[in-house]
């Protein structure tokens, strides 16, 4: 059994999804407090759905809103992280399934976070930590995960920041040391 958070029952209160779908309603209201695998699979189960991976996309969306509602605060706590990965694995969701399947979404909650990130040319420690929790979340590689930083990136460096000061381990490319 799994115990979720105060702040993802919470997030669950207030979560709208996209569509109304019920069986997706009963499955999120089963998980909201206690997770046990076996009332969760009856759940499943009973609402026919043969392999928790058919609802892949509501999942996604699920998580998407929730990455969203974590980052509100600047901020992703390890009890935060906890549920989130917790969450991945009962939606057996695999590295590489947002890029492929949420990859817009994705990319536009990252953005978000790298400009307020980048926007004073210096990346300090809290905000070293966000960015390895944000790689973490949604499962990028490291290139993956530096591509899409890439272009708050070169503005920081246009603006005059400092390399050392960026939280980078290679300069853009076209991008040299004087």
């Amino acid at each position: 059994m799994y115990i979720f958070s105060e702040y993802f029952s919470e997030f669950i209160k207030s979560y709208k999804p996209k569509t109304e779908l019920p069986y997706f309603l009963e499955i999120l209201k089963s998980i909201q407090i206690n997770f046990d695998y076996n009332s969760f699979n009856k759940i499943v189960n009973h609402n026919g759905i043969d392999k928790i991976t058919d609802i892949k996309t509501e999942s996604l969306d699920f998580l998407i809103s929730y990455a969203d509602f974590i980052l509100e605060d600047n901020v992703i706590s390890d009890t935060e992280i906890q549920d989130f990965t917790f969450l991945k694995r009962i939606f057996k969701i695999k590295e590489g399934d947002f890029k492929k399947y949420k990859n817009l979404e994705m990319n536009e909650i990252l953005k978000k976070e790298f400009i307020r990130i980048y926007s004073d040319n210096f990346v300090n420690q809290k905000e070293e930590l966000l960015n390895l929790n944000l790689q973490s979340l949604f499962n990028l590689s490291y290139d993956e995960f530096e591509e899409i930083k890439e272009d708050e990136i070169i503005k920081s460096l246009i603006q005059g920041a400092n390399p050392k000061d960026l939280d980078i381990a290679k300069l853009p490319k076209g991008f040299t040391l004087i």
